[in-house]
């Protein structure tokens, strides 16, 4: 059972992504900043997160990248969801969907990313 990190400041997605994934047996933890996920991520083991890039205090980006720099997080998939329709190029993410996402099309990239860090040799 895959565990996901899901990462947004509105409560309505966090609460739509939360159920997508939940209906798919994930085990989800969830945080409304990059900060909170930072939290999470020293206190849990994480197959994926999952986050919006646009977020007060500590955003998308910015979480990506400390993630990618700490050998800890580095392997972990980032998944980044934004309204934009042109992802921010200068972040190292794993994966981009543009909102509004479909159920389908999240649960789909969320099983690709899992699938192609399994296949990755440590």
């Amino acid at each position: 059972m895959k565990t996901v990190l899901l990462v947004d400041d509105d409560p309505a997605t966090l609460e739509a992504w939360t159920l997508c994934m939940q209906s798919a047996d994930c085990n989800v933890l969830s945080a409304f900043d990059g900060n909170g996920a930072l939290a999470l991520l020293g206190e849990h083991s994480v197959d994926i997160v999952v986050s919006d890039w646009m977020m007060p205090g500590l955003g998308g980006a910015l979480l990506c990248q400390t993630m990618k720099t700490n050998s800890a997080f580095a392997h972990i998939p980032f998944l980044m969801i934004s309204g934009h329709p042109h992802p921010p190029a200068f972040v190292h993410y794993d994966g981009y969907l543009q909102k509004p996402v479909e159920t389908e099309a999240l649960l789909s990239a969320v099983d690709r990313l899992c699938a192609a860090k399994r296949r990755r040799p440590f």
